[in-house]
C-alpha cells in the first residue's frame, strides 16, 4: 500500500500503524485485523495461536545469547472506538481510516484514530519483524473487545503463556501505570405496589453539573445529579407529608458521574414543598466545588392523574439513598490514588412501579469489591430491594517491588533524558484480569502520548510514539 507517513524513523513502525488503520477493527469487528496479525506473524516465522474470540498470541524466539533469559509478554487490544463527525459517511464495518500528518501528530479525517490501542498493536508488530532486535523470547498478546467490557482478555486461556513479566501498552501517555481498579455494576431494583393519584405535582430538574468519569474523576468531589435530586425530594418530604415520587430519570452511563436528573413528585402543598427544595438547593450549592458552579435546578408546578408508586416506595428509596456510600471510599496507602469508590450512576422510576438503579463500584483490591457486593445486598434488602451484580472485572493491586518498573524507569531515562511519572489509575485495564490469571506476573503499563481518545479529535504524537518504541526495545534487551 502507499503510505501517507514517510521519512519518520523507524519507518516500519509507522507503516504498521497505517496498516492497522487501513483495516476496519471496531469492537466486535476485529476478525480482519486478527487475520492480518496472524498472517503477518506466520510470514515472519513466529508461533501463532488464535482463539475463537480473535485473541491472538504470537511468540518470537529468543535472540542468540538470550535463550536462557526469562520470556517477556507485551500486550494490547486490537479494537477501537468508532466515532465520526456528522458529515463523515464512513462505514466502520468495511472502511479504513483516512490519515493525515499535522504538526507532528497523526490524525484521522473526521473520525477517531484508534491510537487507543493501535499504538500497542503497531509496536508489537514492528518488534516481531525487526530481525536485529536483541531480546528474550517475546510473547505478544493481541486482545479483543477491550472497549466494550475487557471481553477478550477475560476469555483468553492464560495457560498458553510462558511469561511472568509483562508490558501493557494502553496508557495513552508516557507514564508508568503500576495499579488499576477492578469494578462491578450492581443493579438495585423492585416492582413497587402502585395506587391511583390525582392531584398537584412538582417537577424537579437538576442539570448543568460537570459530570465526569466515575473512575478517573471520582476524587474531584463532583456533584451527582441523582443524589442531589433525591436530597431535594427528601427535603420536600420533610416539609410536606404528601410527597411521593411519580417518575424519575437520571444518568445515562454506568461509568459516568451523572450530570442530569429529573423527577416528578406528588405534593399536597406545592408552595411549602418548593420553599423546602429551594432551601436545600442553597445548602447543596454551597457544598459543591467550582467545577459544578453552573448547576441549574428548576422546579415547575403541574397536575397528574394516573398510577404512581405507593407511598412506602418513596420512603424506602430515600432511606436507601441516605445510607449508600458514594464517591471516594478509601485511598491507597502505598501510592497517591483512589483505592475504592462508588458511583450512584443511573436511576429510573416509572409510574407503573418499575424501579432500577445502577451503582458502579471500583477498587484495586478485589476483596473490597466482594465486601461492597455483600454490603450493598444487605442494605438493599433492608429497604425491600433486590440486587444483581454483573460486569465484574479484576483490579491490579500495587506491588511494592517490581523489577519491570525499576528497569523501565532506567530505560526511559536513557532514551528520553528525563524521568517518567509512576502512578496508578482508578479505572480498568486488562492488567487486572491478567494479574488474576497469573498472580506472579510482574506488570507495568505504559504508552505513547495521545490526545482526544474516543473522539474525532484523537491524535498520536509521533515523537512520543518513536520514543516509547525505542524504550520498550531497550528494556527488552536488558531483561
Amino acid at each position: 500500500m502507499e503510505y501517507i507517513i514517510k521519512y519518520i524513523s523507524p519507518e516500519h513502525l509507522f507503516n504498521r500503524f497505517e496498516d492497522i488503520c487501513s483495516i476496519p477493527h471496531g469492537s466486535g469487528n476485529e476478525g480482519r485485523l486478527a487475520d492480518f496479525i496472524e498472517n503477518f506473524a506466520a510470514a515472519h516465522g513466529h508461533y501463532v495461536y488464535r482463539d475463537r474470540n480473535n485473541n491472538v498470541l504470537v511468540r518470537r524466539q529468543a535472540s542468540p545469547g538470550y535463550e536462557d533469559h526469562a520470556p517477556v509478554l507485551i500486550q494490547g487490544h486490537i479494537d477501537m472506538v468508532c466515532e465520526s463527525e456528522p458529515q463523515n459517511h464512513i462505514d466502520f464495518a468495511h472502511d479504513g481510516l483516512e490519515l493525515r500528518l499535522e504538526d507532528g501528530f497523526i490524525k484521522a479525517n473526521g473520525t477517531t484514530l484508534g491510537a487507543d490501542d493501535g499504538v500497542a498493536v503497531a509496536i508489537m508488530l514492528a518488534m516481531l519483524e525487526e530481525k536485529e532486535l536483541r531480546a528474550p523470547t517475546l510473547e505478544c498478546l493481541f486482545t479483543t473487545e477491550e472497549e466494550t467490557g475487557l471481553t477478550g482478555a477475560s476469555t483468553f486461556d492464560y495457560g498458553k503463556l510462558l511469561s511472568h513479566r509483562m508490558i501493557n501498552l494502553d496508557t495513552g501517555d508516557e507514564v508508568i501505570i503500576v495499579s488499576c481498579a477492578g469494578g462491578m455494576r450492581t443493579r438495585v431494583s423492585t416492582k413497587a405496589k402502585t395506587g391511583h393519584y390525582s392531584g398537584k405535582t412538582l417537577t424537579i430538574t437538576v442539570d448543568g453539573l460537570a459530570g465526569g468519569h466515575s473512575g478517573a474523576d471520582i476524587h474531584l468531589g463532583l456533584g451527582n445529579a441523582n443524589l442531589i435530586a433525591l436530597s431535594l425530594i427528601d427535603a420536600a418530604g420533610s416539609a410536606d407529608s404528601g410527597v411521593r415520587i411519580i417518575n424519575m430519570s437520571g444518568g445515562s452511563k454506568d461509568n459516568a458521574i451523572p450530570s442530569h436528573c429529573s423527577a416528578t413528585i406528588a405534593v399536597s402543598d406545592p408552595e411549602l414543598a418548593k420553599r423546602a427544595i429551594e432551601e436545600k438547593e442553597r445548602a447543596v450549592r454551597a457544598a459543591l466545588t467550582d467545577a459544578d458552579a453552573k448547576m441549574n435546578v428548576t422546579v415547575s408546578a403541574g397536575e397528574y392523574d394516573g398510577d404512581a408508586p405507593a407511598d412506602d416506595f418513596t420512603a424506602r428509596l430515600l432511606g436507601f439513598s441516605r445510607e449508600v456510600p458514594n464517591g471516594v471510599i478509601a485511598m491507597c496507602r502505598e501510592i497517591d490514588m483512589v483505592e475504592t469508590s462508588q458511583n450512584f450512576a443511573i436511576i429510573s422510576v416509572s409510574p407503573d412501579g418499575s424501579f432500577e438503579l445502577h451503582i458502579s463500584s471500583r477498587s484495586s483490591v478485589d476483596g473490597k469489591l466482594e465486601e461492597i457486593e455483600e454490603s450493598l445486598g444487605a442494605l438493599a434488602s433492608k429497604y425491600g430491594f433486590e440486587t444483581r451484580t454483573d460486569s465484574r472485572y479484576n483490579g491490579w493491586e500495587y506491588a511494592p517491588e517490581s523489577v519491570m518498573r525499576d528497569e523501565y524507569i532506567k530505560a526511559y531515562r536513557e532514551t528520553s533524558g528525563r524521568d517518567i511519572e509512576v502512578m496508578g489509575i482508578h479505572a480498568g485495564l486488562e492488567c487486572g484480569i491478567i494479574k488474576r490469571a497469573v498472580p506472579d506476573m510482574d506488570i507495568i503499563a505504559t504508552g505513547a502520548r495521545t490526545l482526544g481518545e474516543h473522539t474525532t479529535r484523537e491524535a498520536l504524537d509521533t515523537e512520543s510514539f518513536t520514543l516509547v518504541y525505542n524504550t520498550v526495545k531497550l528494556l527488552c534487551s536488558r531483561l
